[in-house]
Formats: C-alpha cells, structure tokens, sequence
C-alpha cells in the first residue's frame, strides 16, 4: 500500500518516462525481468496479499490485537472486529464514521474475545459487493450482533457466546413488563439437519476446501444423514471450520422455538443480541432463555416493544416448564375386552311373536327353541359383538351380530308388587323406550316409565309368561328389547347351548380364546301354557295372612291371544288358551307336606277346606298337554282356620303347644 509520502520508484519512471505517479495510497505490482522460456503462453499470475495495520484512514484502531496468527504462524488473519471497525470509519471506501460514534468498549471486548478464541478472518471485498453485506458476511462468520445502541446512539458489536448467568438476566413475566406472547413457533424435529458441511478457503494452498460435522445420534435416531452446505470463505483453517459448524450444528439440531413477545417500556433496556428469561405459567413456562433479534418500539402512546426472539441455544439447559396438572382423560382401550356381565335366554312366545310373521310362528315345531343373547358394553370403543355358539364340544360357529345392551342394578330390594324403582350403575339408560320388555332375574316386566338422569323407572310386573317375586338390591335388570342378539338356529328341548360373545371394537375382534363361556339348557318354553294372572287370596293381592277360610282367584291367561302383548300379572283375564287347567298345590311352608291339592281346575277360582295353623305356601299353575307353565304363580303366608277360641278370641293350645281345632 502507498504510504501518502511514498515517492517515484526510478525504475518506473525510467520505463514509462515524465510524468509518473508515486501510486500513493494504492497497491501496485511491478516485476523486470524474463517471464517465459521457449512457451508464448505464460502461466497466469497469482499473487498474495494480506494487510491488517496497512491502509487505514489515520492510526491502526487497537492495533495490538489486530493481528491473529494460525496454523502455527503460518496464517496472518485478522481481527474480526477490526474489520468491522474498519468498514465503519474508512472514509475513502467504508462508511465514514467518526470514532467516537462507536461504542468502542463494545467493540474492544469482541477484539479481545475473538484474539483469545483465535477467531481470525481471510477475507477479501470486491467494490461490487456493499459494506453492509460485507460487515454481514464477517458478523455471520463469528456469530455476533451489530447494532445502534438506542440509549447511546452508537454502532455496538456484541458476540453471541456462553458469556452469561441466568440468574444475572431480567426476567420479565405478567408482573415485570410481559404483556403478551404473540408467537410460539416450535421447532420441529422431524427431519432436523444431522451434518453441516462447511465450506472454507485455505490460502496456503490456495484451494477450497470442505469439512463435514455430524450429529451421530441424531443420523442413528432418524436412520439418514439430513445435510446443510454452508459457506464460510473467511475461515483460513480446518480447525476453525470445524469450530463454525459444530456451532451451526449444534443450533440446527436443538429445534430452538421462536418468539414474539410483547413488553412495556421496561424491555427498552433490551438490544439485538441480548439474553433475557420469560415467564408465563399459562403456558406453562416456568423459565425460558431467550436471545434478542428485532424490535419494534411502535408509537410512544401504545407504550409496548415488540420483540421477535429465539430460544438461546447456550440457555437450553437452565430451561424448565411448570409441571402441568396431570389430566383426567384417559385415553380408552383400543383392544376388544370381553363383556363383564351377560346372558343367555330361551325364547318365549312373547319374543317370537314380535318377530315372526303368523305362519312361521304356527309352523314352529314344538320341541324347538331358540336363544337369545344380551351383554353389557366393556368400554366405549367396543362397537358390538358376534354371537357363537355351538352344541356339544363342536367348534364354535357365528350365530349374529348383537347391540350392546341398556343394563342397570337394583338400588334397593323389590317385593312382589312394588312398582317405583330406583336404579343404578346404569349403562345406555337413554337408549330405553317406555313400553319395551326388560329382565330382572327371571321375572318379564314392562316399562312404563323412566328417567335416563335421575335412574328411576316404573315398572309393570310379571309380563307373558313370568310371575311377580321379591328381587335383591343388585339384581341386575336388562333392558332387552331391541337389543338382543339372536341365534336363528332352532334347538331341540333338553340339549345345552353354549356361547361366546366376541367384542369388537373398530380396528380389531376379541380372541375367543378370551371370551367366557356361558350356557343355558333349552327347556320348551315358547309352547309351554302360560301361568295365571292377578293372584288373590279372600280378594286380596299377597296379604301377610289369611284368617278364616281360604278362598283363591285368579285371571286367565292366552299366549295366543296375548302374542306381542305385555299383559302384566295384574290385568284382568285373557282367554284361557283351549286344553289348559290349573293345577293348585297348598303347602305347609315349613315341613313342606302337602295339605291341599285338588284335581286339575279350568276355572279361575277355589274354595280351599284348609283348617289348622301352618305358614302356607299357595302355588297355582297350568297344564296343557303334558306341559306345565314354566313359572307358577305363588305366596307365602301364615294361615289359620277352624281354631278353638275363648271367649275373647284368643286361640286356645294343647299343653304341648298344639292349637285346638273345633269339630
């Protein structure tokens, strides 16, 4: 470079004559001599050139850190920062400033950073190229921040390094100037980047060269290599680009989120570069580092700063989020299980009658029956079931398909004649409709009311060919109608069905090496005469005893008559199907000897000659060739009749406790 007292070299003068430029200020090559031998074609020519105290407008700025020595004193780089110092003062091709609009302590800690970590830079600039984008080439090169301080006004160079404490950093929260998080961008890691390739320069051989960096867990969890060229042409050494892209790596594969975070006039203490820490526990954010990038100060009256920042990769490990509550939902079983409860019926002429047509019914063999299933859902994702079922020790064939049953418990116990029902555990009680059929143990009723919320429901009791009796709480009631599946196959009586309920689900059908096995033995029911209705004893429904005569009544009963019918134990009479008589049994409840059974009856009512005391269990059921009903009706009660008494109407006894009766 020339220095500005530079004189006239005489050769030059003697070669080119007067005048001749001193070439002051400006590089000039000059070589006499021979230059080729025997070849018109001389090679082209290269020269090297290097400077870092040469060429500045005034004294050398910090020139004891200017200079950077590599590859062991074979490289003269330069300070980075010196370069930018450079661009920013040079008043012939930079941009001018005078030094005091410089933040020179800034600029002199990054001198002294990037001499201490052998940071030098070879970099040439070209006249086509501009200032800022060549300072932006050097500060992308060692990873800093340029900046106009806004409470200074000066230019200020921070580096971007591991040079903090996190508990030295402003937090800003709800109470400390955060008013808004207006983003959160998170970084995704499917297909985040495993290899930086750098690309470096070497000017002692005067070659580009290339260096690999590579995430060996992130190539081995994604099972390939996911690549990034970046260019870096300032970097002399292999060492040093090997630093570079450990540091772009290491970012590329922290998928750090970006934010934009709005703060009050207290994050004006803020720059570009700057590391602070949020808050934000409706996020869950319970300390994140985050990295400065650009600001927006809006209008003086908005009183806010929008701050676009990135999570700082060198805060990562002081990060942490609030735990959060853990959640109630628990995601549901996707693997078919089998119903908890279920069961297996015969069919009675009541359910036939509601589904086949006349004809079929009428042809129907006597000696055959048919099943059927109901099961309770195991979970919400079970969609139904598939009835097998099978004879003997065959293998299991597909009978149909069934809906998952409206099921509920007893809340409290049931007499003979109570009504008003209260429920629980229900399943699918929304699903019931008022006037269907439902099974509680083995007695058929009729709903005539229910409410799905409150888990109650009236019933009608004792319907087709069952009989009102007393119920435990927790005998479970079973909702059938519309919701059993059927077995078509026609089973002889006395033969044993079992089945399997095979739950499905919408990807997948229960093994039925897991299903339970449940069985019923076919017992004629859909031809078997029905029992009588409305049971009274002296004109009364199941009185607590009986003093006096005993007088028994009752209604007829029609299966065909009733078909589809609910006729509830208590409705007047119905027919009496042709062929059919009572049969009446009076019993001593305790000893269980018989004490009154007269021949088969076809009226509804008898005149019992009982005398005595006993506790008397009354039976009344029917025949019909051959066939008995296949419930009777019944009532325990304490009976007297035909007693000695005095006077006063106490009942007189023997001396061994006996009562007397009269003659």
């Amino acid at each position: 470079m020339g220095d500005a007292d530079q004189a006239v070299l005489p050769a030059l003068a003697a070669l080119h004559g007067a005048p001749t430029p001193a070439f002051r200020g400006s590089t000039t090559q000059y070589f006499d001599g021979q230059i080729a031998a025997n070849n018109p074609y001389p090679k082209p020519w290269k020269e090297r050139a290097r400077r870092a105290l040469a060429g500045w407008d005034g004294a050398p700025w910090y020139p004891e850190k200017a200079v950077i020595w590599l590859a062991n004193g074979a490289i003269r780089a330069m300070n980075p920062a010196h370069i930018l110092v450079e661009c920013l003062t040079n008043r012939d091709w930079g941009r001018g400033l005078d030094r005091g609009l410089l933040d020179e302590a800034s600029y002199r800690r990054a001198a002294d950073t990037l001499h201490a970590e052998g940071f030098g830079l070879c970099l040439r600039w070209a006249r086509q190229t501009s200032i800022s984008d060549f300072m932006q080439v050097v500060i992308d090169h060692i990873g800093a921040a340029q900046y106009t301080d806004r409470s200074t006004g000066r230019s200020t160079l921070r580096l971007l390094r591991d040079d903090y404490r996190v508990e030295d950093l402003p937090v800003f929260d709800y109470e400390s100037g955060l008013l808004a998080i207006e983003e959160d961008e998170g970084g995704a890691q499917d297909g985040a980047v495993n290899q930086v390739i750098v690309t470096w320069y070497d000017p002692i051989k005067d070659e580009e060269r290339q260096i690999r960096v590579q995430d060996l867990a992130g190539i081995q969890a994604t099972g390939g290599v996911a690549s990034t060229t970046t260019e870096y042409r300032g970097l002399p050494t292999a060492e040093l680009a090997a630093r570079v892209g450990t540091r772009d790596l290491s970012i590329a594969c922290s998928a750090l989120k970006r934010f934009k975070v709005r703060l009050d006039r207290r994050g004006g203490v803020l720059a570009p570069g700057s590391v602070f820490c949020i808050r934000d526990p409706f996020r869950e954010i319970g300390t994140l580092v985050l990295r400065a990038g650009t600001f927006d100060d809006g209008r003086l009256a908005e009183g806010a700063i929008l701050v676009s920042a990135v999570q700082d990769v060198f805060g990562l490990p002081a990060t942490s989020y609030l735990q959060p509550q853990p959640p109630v939902w628990t995601p549901p079983d996707r693997n078919p299980q089998p119903a908890p409860t279920r069961r297996l019926f015969e069919a009675g002429y009541r359910d036939l009658a509601t589904t086949l047509d006349p004809a079929a019914l009428a042809a129907l063999p006597a000696d055959a029956g048919l099943v059927l299933a109901v099961g309770e859902q195991p979970g919400g994702l079970a969609l139904n079931y598939i009835l097998t079922t099978r004879v003997g020790g065959g293998a299991y064939s597909e009978a149909g398909t069934g809906d998952w049953c409206p099921t509920a418990l007893l809340a409290g116990a049931l007499s003979a004649t109570t009504t008003a029902v209260q429920l629980a555990a229900g399943r699918a009680l929304d699903q019931v409709a008022v006037g269907t059929a439902a099974w509680v143990e083995d007695e058929l009723v009729r709903v005539v009311a229910i409410d799905p919320q409150a888990q109650t429901a009236t019933l009608a009791r004792g319907c087709a060919d069952t009989v009102p009796v007393p119920h435990a709480t927790g005998a479970r009631i079973w909702f059938y109608d519309d919701f059993a599946a059927n077995d078509p196959n026609d089973y002889s009586v006395g033969e044993t069905v079992q089945a399997k309920l095979l739950t499905r689900t919408s990807s997948a059908q229960l093994d039925p090496a897991l299903a339970p096995v449940d069985t019923i033995k076919l017992a004629q029911r859909q031809v078997r005469p029905y029992p009588p209705g409305d049971l009274k004893l002296n004109g009364l429904r199941y009185p607590a005893s009986i003093d006096g005569d005993l007088a028994l009544s009752w209604a007829h009963r029609d299966r065909r008559l009733q078909a589809d019918q609910l006729v509830d134990h208590g409705q007047g009479s119905i027919g009496l199907e042709a062929g059919t008589a009572y049969v009446v049994r009076l019993s001593d409840a305790i000893a269980g000897q018989a004490l009154d059974s007269p021949a088969a009856l076809t009226g509804n009512n008898y005149a019992s000659p009982l005398r005595g005391a006993y506790r008397v269990r009354a039976e009344i059921g029917t025949t019909r060739d051959g066939l008995t009903s296949w419930q009777k009706a019944s009532h325990t009660f304490d009976f007297k009749n035909g007693l000695l008494r005095t006077e006063v109407g106490d009942d007189l006894v023997a001396e061994a406790g006996d009562f007397i009766l009269m003659d």
